[in-house]
């Protein structure tokens, strides 16, 4: 039966899918004909063509460009016409499809970026507290150094002009996806960074300076370390019985029969061993479906909650998309009282965490949302990666001559306690950041400082 997308189920917030804007470097399918390729050169006439699809779409599409595109953003993309006069590089016309598509500063609307044929760096990288960290040894270098330069340019410099490539709503997304483009050939070809295949690598160790020069590399060929448990399942949970806590790891929002089960059979458990303490980890989340959310809180002893409310703006696109009634006009709807309707008789009472990171975005930064601004649990960990108010649903693209995909936001989600706003992500409310010194020691910062409360309340009573 064919799906008909009715005015009711638009509304319906607490259900919302929200599609994840993670990591935006995608590998083409081998019939693809999209993809950034160095040599290869596209002509203005194409370029017009597509630059003409894109302003087009996201004016007629995107919830910010209701009013059209604001003076700054015009001259933005004039000078991007104005680059397109003469013949440019596929890799080239992609950076100047990038410029139109940041200009909404949105982490949800964005062009992909493809590895198709890239070499990449094979330095292993995560964005801490102390800064840019190596993860494992490489030549010289060694884990727990902390990245100053590249080819001889500051990290500092670096992340500046990052935050004008990269669609973000906050530093935290900047460096989440940074941290993977610093090591793709492409970007470091852009940013000057690599020469005959090279790139310089300068590091902080202690009080001294190591330099090394590392090869580009056609594949990697070993495991890599991440501060976060990894996210290889949709989702699992685990038992730390001296501890009184259950751990519901949720890698993706997906409330699918699977999902629904799991979480059923966790709080089974808890229930039977007699668990106090239950924690969702979301650090390696970046979203999907947020009526998880819902179907998580039917398991617990809470009456009722604050959902998000929206803008939902109709287009000929949208229209053809999900079958939608109108195309054209906007439907907006306040925040929304949820009745939580309980699947069980023997609710859980106990305390409720979140663990959360700047990995943590869209549906997932929705859940921590929810359950900060209705006082349901604590947030744990570090600041997510993007806004609590945030554009979000989407739609796909494709550039009709280069075949660039690109995707757009068509709705504007605003938080379950809007007098919070504004703000650039969702802070915690207990912080449990990972440093170097966490990274070396292989440190599970945010879980350590989770069993940390969990124990302090078990001696409290």
């Amino acid at each position: 039966m064919k799906a008909k997308w009715k005015l009711a189920a638009l509304l319906l917030v607490s259900a919302a899918v929200v599609a994840a804007a993670s990591i935006y470097i995608t590998f083409a399918d081998s019939g693809d004909k999209g993809g950034q390729a160095a040599g290869a050169f596209i002509k203005p006439e194409q370029m017009k063509q597509d630059l003409d699809f894109l302003t087009e779409t996201l004016v007629q599409v995107h919830p910010a460009l209701i009013n059209g595109w604001s003076s700054g953003q015009q001259q933005a993309i004039s000078e991007a016409y104005e680059t397109i006069q003469t013949d440019q590089t596929e890799e080239a016309f992609h950076f100047i499809v990038n410029t139109i598509t940041s200009l909404l500063h949105d982490g949800h609307t964005n062009m992909y970026w493809e590895l198709q044929n890239q070499k990449l760096l094979d330095l292993p990288l995560f964005w801490s507290k102390d800064g840019l960290v190596v993860t494992e040894d490489r030549g010289t270098l060694r884990n727990g150094d902390i990245v100053t330069a590249m080819s001889g340019r500051s990290i500092d410099e670096l992340e500046r002009e990052l935050a004008g490539i990269i669609p973000a709503e906050n530093k935290q997304w900047v460096r989440v996806q940074g941290t993977s483009l610093l090591r793709a050939e492409f970007m470091l070809r852009h940013l000057g960074l690599a020469a005959d295949n090279q790139v310089e690598v300068t590091v902080k160790r202690g009080a001294g300076t190591i330099s090394e020069t590392l090869e580009l590399a056609d594949k990697l060929a070993h495991k890599e370390y991440r501060p976060y448990p990894a996210g290889d399942v949709p989702f699992s949970y685990s038992f730390e019985d001296e501890l009184s806590l259950g751990i519901f790891q949720l890698n993706t929002c997906v409330n699918n029969r699977k999902y629904q089960v799991a979480v059923q059979q966790f709080f089974d458990e808890v229930k039977s061993r007699g668990i106090q303490h239950v924690a969702v980890d979301l650090r390696s989340n970046g979203g999907g479906d947020s009526s998880v959310i819902n179907e998580f809180l039917a398991y617990t002893d809470v009456e009722s909650y604050y959902s998000y409310g929206s803008l939902v703006r109709y287009s000929p696109q949208v229209k053809k998309a999900y079958g939608a009634d109108q195309d054209s006009g906007i439907v907006q709807s306040p925040r929304q009282l949820i009745k939580n309707v309980l699947k069980t008789d023997s609710p859980y009472k106990g305390k409720l965490y979140l663990l959360t990171s700047a990995h943590t975005f869209s549906s997932a930064n929705m859940f921590a949302v929810i359950v900060q601004d209705n006082g349901l649990g604590r947030i744990i960990g570090e600041a997510t990666g993007n806004q609590p108010s945030s554009y979000g649903d989407i739609l796909t693209f494709q550039l009709p001559a280069s075949g660039i995909h690109f995707q757009t936001s068509f709705k504007q989600f605003t938080r379950s306690a809007p007098e919070r706003d504004p703000a650039d992500s969702l802070q915690p409310d207990i912080e449990a950041y990972t440093t170097a010194k966490d990274i070396i020691e292989r440190r599970d910062a945010q879980l350590e400082m989770l069993r940390e409360i969990v124990r302090a309340d078990l001696k409290l009573k």
